[in-house]
């Protein structure tokens, strides 16, 4: 199992790629040990020495660490992510997966996938680029009746582009078929950084990996 790994903006922050599934959709913020109690990775993570948050997406984990240095935390946390997924255990609890299976009702019309599709004629003024593959989407519900929300976010929190791309995606939204309302929620926690971006979107600007 290979690891791939990205700096971010924030040198307290790295990221790591294990190349497989880490959550099914949208993103995970975990601040403590505590609340890491149903995620098996997560508190394998927290029990690394220096590591104070984690942010997990659909194919990476985002570690924050303290005043610790990178070279001594770097291969321990290498380390616990390939047991983890060595292992065969789930990155979630059986009821972890369930209670979020319930934050909704079912989606049997497939409506939110056709509202990420629709989501990718947005593009992002700044940086050329669809917001999809950007990961400025962080999450789509369809909810009772064809209700549809989308929690969003912008490059920077003082992003002048952020009316035209809100009200862009709710557009977007509201032109998919069987979408009947749409709720766009913003929001910066956690902040977008260059590595919620897809490999088609960094591959465009530029970006390397590794």
């Amino acid at each position: 199992m290979f690891i791939q790994t990205e700096t971010t903006a924030d040198p307290d922050r790295l990221t790591f790629l294990p190349g497989q599934q880490v959550l099914p959709a949208g993103t995970l913020e975990i601040t403590d040990p505590q609340a890491a109690v149903d995620s098996a990775l997560a508190a394998r993570l927290f029990e690394v020495p220096g590591v104070s948050r984690l942010v997990f997406g659909t194919d990476y984990i985002t570690v924050t660490k303290d005043a610790s240095d990178w070279q001594h935390l770097k291969p321990a946390l290498l380390g616990a992510i390939m047991e983890h997924f060595m292992s065969g255990a789930p990155v979630l609890s059986e009821t972890a997966r369930s209670s979020s299976a319930e934050t909704g009702p079912q989606d049997p019309t497939g409506l939110a996938s056709k509202v990420k599709d629709a989501l990718r004629r947005v593009i992002d003024p700044e940086l050329g680029y669809n917001i999809v593959d950007l990961g400025l989407i962080y999450d789509i519900r369809v909810l009772d009746g064809g209700a549809v929300s989308v929690t969003m976010t912008t490059t920077t929190p003082g992003c002048p582009a952020t009316s035209y791309l809100t009200e862009g995606a709710r557009d977007c939204v509201l032109s998919v078929e069987g979408a009947v309302s749409a709720e766009i929620v913003l929001t910066h926690e956690p902040p977008w950084s260059p590595e919620l971006m897809s490999g088609d979107a960094k591959a465009h600007l530029g970006i390397r990996t590794g």
